[in-house]
């Protein structure tokens, strides 16, 4: 058995969202598999079809759904107000991204791998129940948490989110719902009205979500310093049965969306910190999922550090 599953599809690089967009088929093929063996000897990879709709139910309203399979029919030009493109295989192309999770979900619950890395594009975490926002279209880590209470029989799911942008669509899907904590660490004041610390939940859910705006111009060190602080206490509280990473890479020095400062081997770290803070609950079982990173050459290099510590086996306590 791999420890380390990695599940790429070249078919997701044909959604052409024009050239002025950031968000384009080439952030999958920088993410080639063939490069990733260069720095990870031993993992498996993984190709995946789209699913039923009926893994995007419990997440997305049945009339949001509607409206991505016709949008191509509207003659509109995008789905909000000028990030998400459409186009003529958006409908199939959002729908095989939002399956690989629960592809992956499927082969660790089968014991094949125990952790996987999902590199998909459109991304997921800006979409909620009813709309379409910054290149996102269906939310892929909140329809792999529901995926992965229904099939592993679990309950409690955390979401950690360490896209420069805070992770509004995940965080208002389960505003209300005490089995899956969001905590969201991103640059303060991209989405004022999203991102701040105050927003909680509500309800049932008041408690389960948590945003960490980092300040522009925030040092490598400083940053992973509060990850660390916050991880483990949020994980300490929650104890999550599974854990979904909403990885973007934007956060990367070099990427045009980022005023944070760190680097590709930063990602690595974070990825170790946050499995040794989970072993206890989850055996260090967990699915990461592609969300942002924009520039082409740091997301290669970041994403290979974040799969190097995926694949590691974890070092035995005396």
């Amino acid at each position: 058995m791999s420890l380390f599953g990695y599940f790429w599809d070249p078919s997701l690089a044909e959604r052409d969202t024009g050239i002025t967009c950031p968000e384009k088929g080439e952030r999958i093929r920088v993410l080639r598999p063939d490069r990733l063996r260069q720095r990870v000897k031993d993992f498996e990879v993984f190709g995946f079809a789209a699913r039923g709709e009926s893994i995007l139910q419990g997440v997305h309203q049945p009339e949001y759904i509607r409206e991505v399979r016709e949008a191509p029919k509207s003659g509109k030009r995008f789905l909000d107000r000028g990030d998400t493109r459409i186009t003529s295989n958006i409908f199939a192309q959002a729908l095989r991204a939002a399956s690989a999770g629960c592809e992956a979900i499927d082969k660790i619950r089968a014991g094949t791998i125990e952790r996987a890395f999902c590199a998909v594009r459109p991304p997921g975490h800006h979409a909620n129940a009813l709309r379409a926002m910054g290149f996102c279209i269906f939310n892929n880590a909140a329809v792999a948490a529901r995926y992965a209470q229904r099939t592993l029989g679990i309950e409690r799911v955390l979401i950690v989110d360490w896209d420069n942008d805070p992770g509004n669509g995940t965080q208002e899907i389960f505003w209300e719902d005490p089995t899956v904590f969001v905590l969201s660490l991103h640059q303060a004041n991209l989405f004022p009205a999203a991102g701040a610390h105050q927003l909680i939940g509500a309800g049932a859910g008041e408690g389960f979500n948590r945003n960490v705006p980092i300040e522009p111009g925030t040092d490598a060190a400083t940053y992973l310093k509060i990850f660390e602080q916050v991880v483990g206490r949020t994980v300490g509280r929650h104890r999550p049965e599974f854990v979904i990473v909403s990885a973007g890479f934007d956060a990367h020095a070099a990427d045009p969306q980022s005023k944070i400062g760190l680097h590709e081997k930063d990602f690595g770290k974070m990825t170790r910190i946050l499995l040794d803070a989970i072993e206890p609950y989850t055996n260090r079982r967990l699915l990461s999922i592609l969300e942002g990173g924009y520039n082409q050459s740091a997301l290669a290099a970041s994403v290979a550090e974040h799969c190097v510590a995926l694949a590691e086996m974890p070092v035995a306590l005396a």
